[in-house]
């Protein structure tokens, strides 16, 4: 009997290797979906699980009705968490069963509960693109934020997580896409300090605002109204959670504002300077110098 070639071998090795790392990931996505059914049943026990699958998993909810939760994004956080990170872990269950609580919500909308939840988002060109294909069967309104290529969406605010509003939806709160961004923007206001504004303008110092609520850059919506006849003021938003404001460079040289504009902390919302004014947001001239969007 003649020695198998030296390439077969190999493959053999690569094919059992893959077969070993394809049989642990299951395993793991086992435990951490155990894990999870656990949490469920122990913090949320009015859902029932009536099926349980190896990505997800076929949920009774408090009203009798049955949803189907895809768990990968369950997986893809918690492969990120450090080994033995049970608080994370913790964590991460909540915020999936926050998602689900919101869910029942979006299902059954209560005008007079749901309009204090409103909040504006701001969203590029390709995110809502995105975000369009990804919610299936249901259209995302948007309004025009004043700079071409970045647009107002909407979100119902929750502790654990928001769900961004469908035109249906926003129909059953008896709102208008415009009338929609004028409360959205009300409901944000209580939490923006106007002193900011003024110390930027008048003080000429780099102002940022970072609350960690995730609407730190929709709160640039809210800037105009806090600045006076013929005042401006330079803003950057790189990413969601960033805003921040300057007094519009005296020299012209924008190129300072154009690099923080870029060092986004997370996904990037916009990389250039904007400019505010009493009448809202705009982008820069092609005059001022700043670099152009990737």
């Amino acid at each position: 009997m003649s020695a198998l070639p030296w390439w077969l071998w190999v493959a053999i090795v690569v094919v059992g290797v893959f077969l070993w790392l394809r049989r642990a990931a299951k395993g793991w996505r086992a435990s951490v979906r155990a894990e999870f059914i656990e949490y469920l049943r122990r913090e949320a026990p009015s859902r029932e699980i009536v099926a349980e699958r190896d990505r997800e998993l076929e949920i009774k909810s408090n009203g009798g009705s049955t949803a189907t939760l895809r768990l990968d994004r369950l997986f893809s956080q918690a492969s990120a968490l450090p080994e033995g990170d049970a608080a994370g872990r913790q964590a991460l269950f909540a915020k999936v069963v926050g998602m689900l609580e919101e869910s029942e919500r979006m299902a059954l909308p209560d005008p007079e509960r749901d309009r204090k939840r409103l909040r504006p988002r701001l969203a590029s060109d390709g995110f809502l693109q995105q975000l369009r294909v990804e919610v299936k069967d249901a259209t995302i309104p948007a309004v025009a934020s004043g700079v071409p290529g970045l647009s107002v969406v909407f979100v119902l605010d929750s502790d654990s997580s928001v769900a961004y509003v469908t035109e249906s939806l926003l129909a059953s709160l008896s709102l208008s896409p415009d009338d929609a961004l004028l409360l959205a923007k009300a409901n944000l206001a209580p939490t923006f300090d106007a002193a900011i504004v003024r110390r930027a303008v008048s003080g000429g110092k780099l102002m940022m605002v970072k609350s960690g609520d995730t609407f730190d850059a929709a709160r640039i919506l809210l800037v105009s109204a806090h600045l006076q006849e013929g005042e401006n003021i330079a803003a950057v938003i790189p990413d969601r959670d960033t805003l921040a404001l300057l007094s519009v460079p005296a020299d012209g040289d924008w190129s300072k504002l154009g690099k923080l504009a870029k060092a986004a902390a997370g996904p990037v919302l916009w990389d250039t300077p904007l400019l505010v004014t009493p009448l809202g947001i705009s982008a820069l001239p092609s005059s001022s110098g700043a670099a152009s969007r990737a």
